[in-house]
């Protein structure tokens, strides 16, 4: 059994909506710009780090590690990787 000595926090890409993006943008440190459908709909934000950009579907999640790395992940894959802790938990 191995559990990652890691950590990291996590954002929801939950909307488009300029709060949400505004979010991302001081978790992350980095631009964002949203991404649209042909019928107007978000469709995803790219964050546009030095040397990579990272695309974010609406309902996935961006995290920080602590060593600073920034990634992109779906929920299940974030409990796989790390034990989550709540408010509650953290104590």
């Amino acid at each position: 059994m191995f559990r990652s000595k890691d950590s990291a926090e996590a954002i929801a890409s939950s909307d488009g909506e300029m709060a949400t993006v505004k979010e991302i943008i001081k978790f992350t440190g980095f631009p964002v710009t949203v991404d649209y459908d042909l019928d107007g709909n978000v469709r995803a934000g790219v964050i546009k780090s030095p040397g990579n950009l990272l695309v974010v579907n609406v309902g996935q999640y961006v995290y920080r590690e602590s060593s600073g790395k920034i990634g992109v992940c779906n929920y299940d894959q974030l409990i796989e990787k790390y034990e989550e802790v709540t408010e509650e938990t953290a104590s």
